[in-house]
C-alpha cells in the first residue's frame, strides 16, 4: 500500500486550494470590510473619548482656577472684615474708655462739690457753734447781753486770730 497516492493527493490538492481561495475572497469582500469598520468605529469612539476627556480635563482645570480665584477673593475678604471689626472693636473700646473716663470725671467733681458743700456747712455750723459760744463767754465776762451784730464780729476776728 502507497502511502501517498499521488491522483488522490492532486485532487484533494486542488479542492483545498479552491476552497482556500474561496473562503479567502469570501472574507476579503465581506469579514475584512465589517472587521475593519468596526476597528475603524472603535477607533474613532476611543477618539472622541480622549477628545472629550481633554475638554473635561481643561473644563475641570478652569473650574479649579476659577475656584482657586474665589477662594483667594473670599480670604481677602473675610481678612478686610475681620481688620474692620478689629478695628470697630477698637474705636468703640477707645469710645467707652473716654465715656467710662468722662463719667468719673463727672462722679469725681460732683464728689468734689459734696465735699465743698458739706465742708462748708460744717464750717458754717462750726461758726454758728463758735458765735454762739462767743457771746456765751462775752455775756459771762461782761455780764451783759450781746446782739447778733456784735456776736458775728466777734467770732470774725476770732476765726481771724485763729482762735477756735
Amino acid at each position: 500500500m502507497e502511502l501517498f497516492v499521488t491522483d488522490y493527493l492532486q485532487s484533494q490538492f486542488f479542492w483545498t486550494t479552491l476552497a482556500f481561495l474561496v473562503l479567502l475572497g469570501v472574507m476579503s469582500r465581506f469579514v475584512v470590510p465589517a472587521v475593519t469598520a468596526v476597528l475603524d468605529a472603535r477607533a474613532a469612539q476611543i477618539k472622541a473619548d480622549l477628545d472629550k476627556a481633554a475638554a473635561d480635563r481643561a473644563a475641570a482645570e478652569q473650574v479649579m482656577a476659577d475656584y482657586q480665584a474665589q477662594l483667594k477673593q473670599a480670604r481677602s475678604e473675610a481678612a478686610e472684615i475681620i481688620s474692620t471689626a478689629r478695628a470697630e472693636a477698637e474705636a468703640m473700646a477707645k469710645q467707652r474708655l473716654s465715656d467710662i473716663d468722662a463719667e468719673l470725671a463727672r462722679k469725681a467733681e460732683h464728689a468734689r462739690q459734696s465735699i465743698e458743700a458739706a465742708r462748708s456747712q460744717a464750717l458754717r455750723e462750726v461758726q454758728a457753734e463758735v458765735a454762739q459760744l462767743t457771746v456765751k463767754v462775752a455775756e459771762k465776762l461782761l455780764h451783759k447781753s450781746v446782739d447778733a451784730k456784735t456776736a458775728r464780729d466777734l467770732t470774725d476776728e476770732a476765726i481771724r486770730r485763729g482762735i477756735n
